[in-house]
């Protein structure tokens, strides 16, 4: 097999392709990627993985980037499977009964609550952790992709979550009869725990949601703050509860029938270029919470610490949900693994937790990435 270069100096690329170096542009096989989004950290690293799609198989192939305009998120699976896209961002998160195995895995990223500083990088360990389950632990996932005529090259996380709120929201009492935007089921789990009550919308609603009080607040991670416009209707943040991050994301999974007609070079490219973009993803989501922080307090919008009283019933809640999590996807969804499973993902949590303390850059993620999981993986077999 063909040595696969390191990636760097991405945004020169665009220079090299056309070149000798490369079959021209006409040449190319060109793959749709449909992405979801309209703007933000998914659609900023999907122009890399484009870069990095032609850069690793020569020039071979082009990816066209569809921002929202091909699927949107709730058409995504189907969409892919039935080849409207070539490639494409799951969510396995909206497809509960499709989807158990993964979604288990990613149910319990509530428990990175429990690690006191992560330095805004337990996305990026949740998404190594995910990524090394999926391609190397958990044959279940995959044939859960398989049925849907998908093959997963790579996922991505995000920050934690926290409040964002159109009132103060710090203690117990102030959270009992809130009504909190869920966007999973442990965040809504964690909702009636608190005596809240989780609301289900999907994301281009959650504006006017609070905008116009009919929720309290959102849990979602702080890029979203600039990502849904949250920033112009929030007045108060609480960072530390409820925790977690969205996990639950094959963020290039390839159509099976085009990854079956590619060559073993040609897949480990996409594998390569699959790490790519879940570390471009993963590390552009700590910055822009970064970005997005300061933004908001800049304007005015003021953050939180949470009340200890808050913090230790929600950590308490936190244990007891993942005790039962194993359980409760035995009985709902048939996952005959489930213990195993869970016990392998909180080994891979403490290990990526560790793997990624000193990781500073996208790049230098992309590349553990590549090193510890994604170039092990067999071409041969994965997807076939």
């Amino acid at each position: 097999m063909k040595r696969i270069k390191p990636l760097v100096a991405l945004a020169a690329t665009a220079a090299l392709i056309g070149t000798a170096a490369f079959s021209s542009a006409s040449d190319a096989r060109q793959l749709r990627y449909a992405v979801g989004f309209p703007a933000g950290a998914p659609v900023q690293a999907a122009q890399l993985y484009a870069q990095a799609v032609s850069e690793y198989t020569g020039g071979e192939f082009s990816v066209r980037v569809h921002e929202l305009s091909l699927l949107n998120l709730g058409e995504m699976s189907g969409g892919v499977g039935q080849g409207i896209a070539d490639v494409g961002y799951v969510l396995t998160l909206y497809w509960p009964s499709e989807f158990p195995h993964i979604n288990m895995a990613a149910d319990i990223s509530m428990l990175l609550a429990m690690n006191e500083d992560t330095g805004g990088k337990e996305g990026m360990a949740y998404a190594g952790a995910m990524a090394e389950l999926i391609f190397h632990h958990c044959p279940e996932c995959n044939a859960e992709f398989d049925a849907q005529n998908q093959v997963y090259t790579g996922g991505a996380a995000s920050t934690a979550y926290t409040l964002l709120c159109n009132k103060p929201v710090t203690s117990v009492a102030q959270l009992n009869g809130s009504r909190l935007r869920a966007g999973g089921a442990s965040w809504a789990r964690w909702s009636r725990g608190m005596n809240a009550t989780p609301v289900s919308l999907p994301g281009n609603e959650i504006f006017e949601a609070l905008n116009q009080g009919v929720v309290d607040c959102a849990m979602l991670s702080l890029p979203e703050l600039s990502g849904l416009n949250i920033m112009d209707v929030a007045t108060d943040v609480t960072p530390t509860v409820p925790g977690g991050v969205f996990a639950g994301a094959g963020t290039t999974n390839v159509n099976r029938d085009v990854w079956r007609s590619m060559t073993p070079d040609q897949r480990t490219a996409m594998l390569r270029a699959g790490a790519t973009m879940g570390a471009q993803v993963s590390y552009l989501y700590k910055e822009y919470a970064i970005r997005d922080t300061e933004r908001a307090k800049e304007q005015g919008i003021r953050f939180h610490d949470a009340e200890p009283e808050l913090l230790e019933a929600s950590h308490a809640f936190i244990m007891e949900d993942v005790a039962n999590t194993a359980e409760t996807y035995k009985r709902q969804h048939g996952v005959e693994r489930a213990d195993e499973l869970i016990e392998i993902m909180n080994g891979l949590i403490d290990k990526w937790l560790d793997l990624v303390a000193d990781v500073e850059t996208g790049e230098a993620l992309a590349e553990l990435y590549w090193n510890e999981v994604y170039s092990k993986v067999d071409v041969n077999q994965h997807g076939m």
